[in-house]
């Protein structure tokens, strides 16, 4: 009788990665270093443009712009801010759609200023303006499904006393519903979120 050989239990038989796969993970981080290397690429030249026009406007500003240890473009600094004037730090960076220095401010007043675009270059008096300009951000973006949500939830029918806007208010319900629900499936069927 032929004895059964019992499994190594110290053996650990880890899971390989199929050679397919070992080649798109690498073919990932490829793509994800080109796309790094890009963004530093462009950030410099974009630091070299900003610095190139302020050499055409005869400008030598406070510091120029440049890209910190991280390839991240950090405008030029422009003017201090004065307090007792009421002005703002004023830095240039550079707008890729229009192809020129585009203003940024900060409110000194903030614990953490954020800096924020006011206005494109034209000319230097652009950046006398800018030092007045409070830096504009835009909105952050509304959540209109938890809106939605939230609004289904808040209006119950049955607490309405009137049975024609009962019925509207159960109506608009139920189409928000199905528009909410429709969202989502043409999202799953698009893979997007």
């Amino acid at each position: 009788m032929k004895r059964m050989q019992m499994p190594d239990s110290t053996a650990t038989d880890l899971p390989t990665v199929p050679a397919w796969l070992a080649a798109a993970i690498e073919a990932d981080e490829h793509r994800k270093l080109n796309e790094k290397a890009n963004e530093i690429q462009r950030n410099k030249i974009s630091a070299d443009l900003i610095n190139r026009k302020f050499d055409m406007f005869g400008v030598e500003p406070l510091h120029p712009a440049h890209t910190d240890e991280r390839g991240h473009l950090v405008g030029a600094v422009l003017a201090m801010p004065d307090y007792d004037e009421g002005t703002y730090e004023v830095r240039a960076m550079w707008d890729e759609d229009s192809k020129q220095i585009e203003l940024h401010t900060s409110d000194w007043m903030d614990d953490q200023p954020q800096f924020g675009r006011v206005r494109l270059m034209n000319s230097l008096a652009d950046v006398a303006a800018a030092r007045h300009e409070t830096p504009k951000f835009p909105a952050p973006p509304r959540n209109l499904r938890f809106e939605a949500l939230h609004a289904i939830d808040n209006v119950r029918p049955d607490n309405i006393k009137n049975a024609a806007v009962e019925a509207i208010v159960t109506a608009i319900n139920g189409l928000t519903a199905a528009v909410l629900h429709q969202t989502e499936v043409i999202a799953r069927g698009n893979d997007r979120p």
